[in-house]
């Protein structure tokens, strides 16, 4: 294998990570911390940064330690059997479907911000996108989220470097709010934990390295790194540029004061990296459907794609509220299985793994509290 193709593989491995994680939860994550508190916000994407890369980390080692590219529920099943199976696959339906629903609505949001018409009619158009391009496979995508990372990420610090050279920073929306209200302190858990969600991709970092899967703490790493750093760039931008007038999704404020060719452009990253992230999670849940219940793939395609856009027709939830409960209920629930499945992993896995992160005792009740903590912070 030549060092360029090496080089290629674990590129590719970070990007389908981080692209996957950079989804609708990028443009939730600045209205909650502005109502949070902007010192607040930033402690949470810091303190669940950490806790989901060590998580990540856990699953990467388990994955390592069976053979074959298991998927997660799988995993759970192998090493806590098939009431944990069960409880997985639920959490995992509950989390993709919020997921996907998610991006169709923020999707028509914000092109009927650019194209204003009808935001549902811009969701089915999404949608639709996005649903047939679900059938080309993991290669298509994975080509490409690395570009819309890294795009994402240039347009924001140019953004910022704009911001700065304009003054249209407020530094005093940085100041510290002694009234912030206890609903207002607990409502960013769930959209931040959505946000770092990328954990379905983990097992398949193992068949994208290959030989290499020495290299897959690093890229696990790096993918939750990238984004971690965009996040705190971007809630300090929108909120700083929009203040009291920020929006449930931080691009149309951020257009509004910046002017109609920055919505754009900003825009069409974001719907870009949207779009790879729904497909990848729809993947996912093919695959997990075809294992769980022994169907063929296109009636695993069908009850994929279709929830979603019901889910959307009956017009339920907000855009934020969908990822707060998808990510304080249905990822939490799964964190906590990862944690006990890393235990039992190190006691009954049959492969040494190429890294090993210790039995991780304090540091996985550590983070079973928060995730128990954030699941009830959801009924307060």
């Amino acid at each position: 294998m030549t060092k360029n193709i090496k080089q290629y593989q674990f590129i590719r491995a970070v990007a389908i990570l981080s692209g996957t994680i950079i989804g609708a939860g990028t443009l939730a994550i600045p209205y909650t911390i502005y109502y949070a508190g902007y010192w607040l916000g930033i402690l949470y994407l810091v303190i669940l940064g950490i806790v989901m890369l060590t998580l990540h980390l856990m699953l990467g080692e388990v994955s390592l330690r069976t053979k074959g590219i298991v998927q997660v529920p799988e995993l759970i099943k192998k090493y806590l059997g098939k009431k944990g199976y069960l409880l997985a696959m639920l959490s995992t339906i509950f989390i993709i479907y919020g997921a996907m629903t998610a991006y169709i609505r923020a999707a028509g949001d914000m092109v009927n911000a650019i194209i204003p018409s009808n935001s549902f009619a811009w969701s089915i158009v999404f949608f639709s996108i996005g649903s047939y391009l679900i059938i080309k496979g993991l290669k298509v995508v994975s080509k490409w989220e690395l570009v819309f990372g890294i795009g994402m990420l240039l347009i924001i610090m140019t953004i910022w470097l704009k911001a700065m050279y304009t003054q249209s920073i407020d530094w005093s929306q940085f100041s510290i709010n002694p009234s912030i209200s206890f609903s207002h302190a607990i409502a960013p858990y769930g959209i931040i934990l959505f946000s770092y969600f990328g954990l379905i991709t983990v097992p398949q970092l193992k068949k994208i390295l290959g030989k290499q899967s020495v290299k897959m703490k690093s890229a696990i790493q790096l993918g939750l790194l990238i984004p971690i750093l965009l996040y705190s760039i971007f809630v300090t931008l929108v909120i700083g540029v929009a203040g009291s007038d920020i929006t449930k999704v931080a691009t149309i404020a951020l257009g509004a004061k910046m002017g109609p060719q920055v919505l754009g452009i900003i825009t069409v990253f974001a719907l870009l990296a949207m779009i790879t992230s729904f497909i990848t999670m729809g993947i996912a849940l093919i695959n997990s459907y075809i294992s769980f219940g022994n169907i063929s793939r296109l009636t695993a395609t069908i009850i994929t794609v279709i929830p979603p856009i019901a889910i959307l027709t009956l017009d339920w939830a907000e855009f934020d509220t969908i990822i707060r409960y998808a990510g304080g209920i249905g990822i939490s629930i799964i964190s906590i299985l990862i944690v006990l499945m890393f235990w039992r992993s190190k006691v009954t896995g049959k492969i040494n793994p190429a890294y090993s992160l210790g039995h991780l005792k304090w540091v996985g009740i550590g983070m079973i509290v928060i995730f128990s903590f954030g699941i009830l912070s959801l009924f307060l």
